[in-house]
C-alpha cells in the first residue's frame, strides 16, 4: 500500500457537476509574477468525493475553525484584499459566518 499523502497548499478549485465534486489542491509558485499575470501553481492532488460528502466536509471544517476560534478566545481575520481576489464580497462574507454560527 502507498504511503499517505502529506502537502501543504495554498491554493485551491472547486467544481462540481450533477454527480459528484472534485477538490484541486495546487501550490503556487514562489517567484514573483509580471503584472496582470496569473502566478503560477504546481498541481499537487485532486480529491474527487460526492456531492454528499463534499457538503459534510464544508460543515465539519466549519465546525473545526469555530471549535479553534473558541478554545483559543481568537478571531482569525481574512483580509478584505484576499477577499477581493477571490470574489468575495464583505456582505456574504459576514452573512457566512453569521448565519451559520454567530456573529463574526
Amino acid at each position: 500500500m502507498p504511503d499517505p499523502l502529506d502537502v501543504y497548499v495554498d491554493t485551491y478549485q472547486v467544481s462540481t457537476n450533477p454527480w459528484a465534486g472534485t477538490i484541486n489542491f495546487s501550490l503556487s509558485s514562489p517567484l514573483p509574477v509580471l503584472p496582470g499575470t496569473p502566478p503560477k501553481a504546481e498541481h499537487l492532488v485532486s480529491v474527487r468525493l460526492s456531492l454528499e460528502n463534499m457538503k459534510l466536509l464544508a460543515f465539519f471544517l466549519y465546525r473545526q475553525i469555530r471549535q479553534h476560534e473558541q478554545n483559543l478566545g481568537v478571531n482569525i481575520q481574512v483580509p478584505q484584499q484576499v477577499l477581493n481576489q477571490v470574489q468575495i464580497g464583505p456582505e456574504d462574507w459576514q452573512s457566512f459566518w453569521r448565519g451559520v454560527g454567530g456573529d463574526r
